[in-house]
Order: structure tokens, then sequence, then C-alpha cells
């Protein structure tokens, strides 16, 4: 099995509990009293800073930005001494009056997100305190209601004893925690304090691409409604598909049509087939409209081996975390088979799933292997096309003519010839030459269903590892790629990770 290198720069590693500290707790004859505190979460924004290289913003999902409940802990500032703790839920946990419109939004178009949510602690001393916040908690409610100091809160273990617990049927509840020191007092009162949350689990993306060598067996260009594989037109129909203001016509000459690129292939021809005026036509001249670039489904058709019913193993993530990501819990790990994402673009294979902290992570591609013959579509455009009319004799272009009565195939080394056509008229007809050199990709490639040509094999990748520099972090995205492309004698396909870089940290404070 081959391997390289695995790159990682990760950036944003640990969320850190840090914030506004003051010098002094308000205690001061004359200060003192108590009131109503509000606090804002804010676990709902979109966008974190721009990651490492430049390399643009990482989005939070719809289901991460949820804050289902929470437990507020205030301790002293002073000494860690514990003052009061709540559970908010339902009513008493609201949407904060911040609103973040992303536009364009991950998906496109415009979308409005909540920036928080927010709690009120009713009756509390003016004073500095340490606050600490754990939203969306997994662990039963006993264990904070009986949590009576700092270092008890740090030692409740969050996630489940297996992946569906931990992550996958509570998506939308994932584990956040946030902690500030911060001042209340009568000049604060009237303003919220916020306390920014950090995701307890780290996102993990896996792009598989496959790339194990095919053979090409021919193909085709499809002109869908503007005269299907044959091309042949009338100018009206040009002129109505394009617009006539936007056809200007030209002459045609031998020479153009001998036209080459840099690799010595015809720049114009009639669907791959090479064409002539012949020197008996005076003068050399056919006429011609320029068209604007077309849409074009290029179709291929391949044989090669394919890969079928692909599945991710992850073995030891890490399902369960203290409070205080550095501390390890023992008896943690879990295996998960993951199925691919509806989001499948061609012959890559996009996983996604979640972990909390964890130097690294083992994991293996299974599925069935086997030899067939398959098309492939894909939308694209082609520029330099012309349309081209003919000399009609009884009233029907020659090279039309001659298309219409041979039903088989014309022969790849056949060289269709051009009369010459003396003027266009909105019935007249001509045909499509077109530059496919030119031809470029505007969509996803499309994979037909394939014919089946030897009996399907059970593949596996072998284990593989995934070492992020740093390993994976708390509140952090993970993107990634690995690399088929080669089918061994032994039946198992050979991986290549080709890297891991961090997408950020999924932080959800204000912007």
């Amino acid at each position: 099995m081959k391997t390289k290198n695995i790159f990682l720069t990760a950036i944003s590693a640990l969320f850190i509990f840090a914030a506004c500290t003051e010098e002094k707790i308000i205690d001061e004859p004359g200060v003192s009293g108590k009131g109503d505190l509000v606090i804002e979460l804010s676990p709902s924004s979109v966008i974190t800073k721009a990651a490492a290289e430049d390399k643009g913003y990482v989005y939070a999902t719809e289901e991460e930005l949820n804050v289902q409940d929470c437990w507020i802990f205030v301790f002293d500032q002073k000494n860690g001494e514990y003052i009061t703790s709540e559970y908010f839920a339902g009513d008493n946990l609201s949407e904060a009056e911040h609103d973040y419109v992303d536009n364009p939004a991950p998906n496109g178009g415009s979308q409005t997100y909540k920036k928080g949510y927010k709690v009120t602690l009713t009756g509390l001393d003016y004073g500095t305190y340490d606050f600490w916040v754990v939203a969306n908690p997994t662990e039963s409610n006993e264990a904070y209601k009986s949590c009576q100091s700092l270092d008890a809160l740090k030692e409740i273990i969050e996630g489940g004893d297996s992946y569906q617990t931990a992550f996958a049927d509570k998506a939308n509840q994932l584990v956040k925690v946030g902690n500030k020191l911060a001042k209340f007092d009568v000049t604060t009162v009237a303003s919220p304090i916020q306390i920014p949350l950090t995701q307890l689990a780290a996102r993990v993306e896996l792009k598989v691409r496959v790339d194990i060598p095919r053979l090409l067996v021919n193909g085709y260009y499809d002109y869908g409604d503007l005269g299907g594989k044959n091309g042949i037109w009338t100018k009206g129909e040009v002129e109505n598909a394009f617009g006539k203001k936007n056809l200007k016509e030209v002459d045609v000459t031998e020479d153009m049509l001998d036209d080459v690129d840099a690799d010595g292939k015809l720049l114009y021809t009639y669907f791959g087939h090479r064409l002539t005026i012949p020197t008996s036509v005076k003068p050399r001249v056919a006429k011609g409209i320029q068209l604007p670039p077309l849409t074009v489904k290029k179709y291929s058709r391949y044989s090669g081996y394919l890969l079928e019913n692909i599945t991710l193993q992850v073995d030891d993530i890490r399902i369960k975390s203290r409070l205080v990501s550095s501390a390890i819990v023992p008896e943690d790990s879990d295996s998960k088979i993951f199925s691919p994402l509806f989001d499948k673009v061609s012959t890559t294979y996009l996983f996604k799933f979640y972990t909390y902290a964890k130097d690294q992570l083992d994991i293996s591609l299974h599925g069935n292997l086997y030899e067939a013959v398959y098309e492939t579509s894909q939308e694209g455009e082609i520029t330099g096309s012309w349309f081209v009319n003919d000399k009609e004799v009884n009233g029907e272009p020659q090279l039309v003519a001659y298309i219409r009565d041979n039903k088989e195939e014309i022969p790849e080394d056949e060289i269709l010839k051009l009369e010459g056509g003396n003027g266009w008229g909105s019935n007249k007809m001509g045909l499509l030459l077109t530059n496919e050199n030119t031809w470029t990709s505007v969509g996803e490639v499309i994979e037909g269903e394939p014919t089946q040509v030897s009996e399907k094999k059970e593949y596996s990748s072998g284990s593989v590892t995934l070492k992020p520099k740093n390993g994976f972090q708390v509140g952090n995205m993970y993107e990634a790629s690995a690399l088929i492309q080669s089918v061994p004698a032994t039946g198992s396909l050979n991986i290549v990770i080709e890297n891991i870089q961090s997408g950020g940290e999924i932080n959800f404070g204000f912007n």
C-alpha cells in the first residue's frame, strides 16, 4: 500500500477559554446589590475567520448551529467557589435579537441566521464571576445538578457508548462549551454578557477520488434541440435559435476548411469529418454564418474497472470526552461505517463524520470491484462554430441528401464535399461545422448504467491512517483527500492519502 506524507497546518487548534478579566470584585459600600443578568450564547454564527493561507471561510452546518438546552454555572472569580447554576430549555432559552444575513449562502442564495440564544439569571449579586456554559449536554442532568465545583464540572464526561448516541442521532445537539470572566454591576445590568461557544467535536470531511485508468472506446456530441446528432438545420431555425440580429453571413473558403490548430487537428469539421470544396466549384466558396457559443453535451464510452457500494470504515472514533478537551477518557472508541453523502460528484465520494479530540484515526474503504463498459455525459460549451449551406440539386443540398440516403454511419475517413451554396433563404438548409477542440466542460460528469463484463469481487483498501500534525482538535474542521488509482492483482486497492488540511475552527462567536 502506498501512502504519501500527510500535510496539515492546524490552525485554531484549541478553543482557549479566555475573556476580559476585571482587577477587583465590586464589594465596596454603596455599589453592592443584585439584579437579573442576561447572558447571550453565540452558537449560531455561520462563518469563522478566514482559514490558513487565505483558503476562505468555514461554514457551520444547520445541525451544528442548533442549541436545544444548556446549563449555566457561576463561580467566584477569586477562589472558584460555586455560586449558582441553572438549567435552561424551551421558553427559558430564546433566540437573541441578532440576525446575520449570509449572501451568498453556502448552498447558494441568501439566508438569514439567528446569531445566538439568550437566557436570564435572576437575582444574581453584583460581582465579577467565572461563567461556564455547557450547551446541548448529553450527560444526564443529575450529573450537573450535583456539580458544586469547577473541578467537578470539568470531570463530567460527555458523549455516548456508540457513534449513534454520541453523534449520529444527535447531530443537531452537538455539545458546545463556553467560558468567560465578566463583571456584573449596576452599570452593566442592562447589557447582556456574551459568551462564545466552541463545539466539542471536530468535523472531518474525506473526499475519495477514484481515478482508475480506463480505455476510451468512442464518443460523440449531442447538440440537443439545435439539430440533434445530425446538425442539419434551416436558416430560419438558426435565426430562431440565436436571433437574427446576432448572425452575420460570411464566405467560407477552402482555406478556412483546411485550418488546423497547434496539434494539427482540423478546426472545423462535420462531427469529425473533413469537408472540402471541389476545384470544379467556381468560385470555391460556400455561404456561412458564424455562431455564438453552443451548449453541447459530450458523451464518452469507456471500458475499465468500476467501484460499487463504496463505504468508509473509521476505527476508534472518540465518542466520549470531558468538557476540558485535553483530558483523556479511557474506553471511549467505536468503529463506524459511513456511506457517501448525497452530493457525490462524478467519481469523487464525500464522507463526513465527527470525533472528539484524537491523535489519529484509522480508515478503510470497502465495496465491490468489477470490469464494465459504461457511458458518461457532461454538459459543455463549444466556440467557433459555423452554419454552412450547400448547393441544391432538385431542391436538396448535396451533402444533406448524401447523409439521408446512407443509412449506415459515414466511414471515418470519408471526406464530405460542399458544392458551394449561392445564398440563403429562410427555408434553405445547411449543416453545422464545429470546432470540437474548443469544447470546455460547464457541468458535472454523469455516469450512465454500466454493462458488467466480469464477476464482482469484494475489495478493501486495508487500513490507512489519518494523522494531522497536531491531531484532531476541538472545534476544528478537517478536510482530507484520498486517491484510488490502481487495481493490483491481489484485489486490494491502493489508496493514497493526498493531503489533510484544517478548514479552521468552527467558531460560534459573534462577528
